[in-house]
């Protein structure tokens, strides 16, 4: 199952936005506060509430409730999802809805009788959507205690952490060949197989009988070695739709290629992909992947999303970068450019007149 379209209305930075996706690599751009991480929490949202109804204890069965998984991503003042209302006043309310095929999920947030605070409910439900949400920051050295912690209120992290730390303690399943293939790939980066004991994480090496607990390892390679686990333990596999935050942050460029690649590798087992970045390398190989038809042909789609100061956000989007009139990656390096041709000519004309 894979997203097709939402439309979110009063909600944050959106006014009235309708979007639509493609089945492979969707990639959102934009500069800080323009709702790219708003939107990907929102997707994961729609994708999770009927998962609630498998979840066995209170707690759980709780988090998974509309009310509290909006509250839990968005970490509202107060718990106040209310205040994540564009428009607060009146009788406004947001409504946020999903398309999968023919099948939708919609969520409408109101205020209640005395205006005070706001509830929220679903209008229609959809069959249970797999979905996993990887925050921008590695969770690996976080993860010893992680759990219980957050389930005590003790840690000021919001719900993505606690989610994929859940994840990250499913037990190694027996993965097919195509998976198989792509967690090789991972530890070829890594050069190093991924052992969990207990509530700790290590890379054996696959060059000597070293073994190094996770949270030794460099912060990007930590990265690579919780999706080698999340492969492993099938919490990444056909039919799942991935949400990752910020997958370039802490990666060295060396590597973005190989992230590049994985998420077109994922996407052509079926699993349906939302990135927000700002990196231009990653947006670059994502791009040349589109515009040369790379085979096998993998659906990829940009979303650049902007804003003048504190109006509504806009969204437009296209099969390549090219396609986008308005992006913020590529216009900054323009600029850096031209920052560097008028250094290097004031630097020669001061030259020319010292000489």
């Amino acid at each position: 199952m894979t997203i097709d379209r939402c439309h979110i209305e009063n909600f944050t930075v959106f006014e009235d936005q309708h979007i639509e996706f493609c089945k492979g690599v969707n990639i959102v751009i934009g500069a800080n506060g323009t709702g790219k991480s708003h939107l990907l929490k929102l997707l994961y949202a729609m994708t999770q509430w009927m998962t609630g109804e498998k979840h066995s204890t209170e707690i759980e069965r709780e988090q998974w409730k509309p009310h509290s998984l909006i509250n839990g991503l968005f970490k509202p003042e107060g718990g106040d999802i209310g205040l994540l209302l564009r428009k607060r006043t009146g009788n406004h309310i947001s409504e946020i809805s999903v398309e999968f095929g023919s099948q939708h999920n919609s969520l409408a947030i109101r205020p209640d009788s005395r205006g005070q605070t706001y509830d929220s409910s679903i209008i229609a439900h959809l069959p249970n959507a797999k979905g996993l949400f990887v925050p921008p920051n590695e969770v690996l050295a976080i993860y010893p205690g992680f759990v219980a912690s957050y389930e005590k209120r003790e840690l000021a992290f919001d719900q993505t952490y606690y989610d994929i730390c859940k994840a990250l303690a499913a037990a190694p399943l027996k993965t097919n060949a195509i998976l198989s293939r792509l967690k090789n790939n991972l530890e070829g980066i890594l050069q190093g197989s991924v052992i969990q004991k207990g509530d700790r994480f290590y890379v054996q090496s696959e060059k000597s009988a070293r073994t190094l607990e996770a949270h030794l390892l460099a912060e990007g390679h930590r990265k690579i070695a919780a999706l080698i686990h999340l492969i492993n333990n099938g919490s990444i596999s056909k039919d799942t739709i991935l949400f990752w935050d910020e997958p370039e942050a802490n990666l060295n460029p060396r590597l973005i290629k190989h992230v590049a690649n994985l998420l077109r590798d994922l996407a052509k087992i079926g699993v349906q992909v939302f990135i927000s970045t700002h990196d231009y390398l990653l947006t670059g190989e994502l791009s040349l992947a589109a515009e040369y038809r790379t085979q096998p042909r993998v659906p990829i789609r940009f979303f650049a999303m902007s804003r003048n100061e504190d109006g509504p956000v806009d969204v437009q989007s296209g099969e390549t970068l090219a396609d986008l009139t308005d992006n913020p990656i590529l216009d900054e390096f323009a600029e850096h450019y031209q920052r560097e041709q008028d250094a290097v000519a004031s630097y020669m004309k001061e030259r020319g007149h010292a000489e």
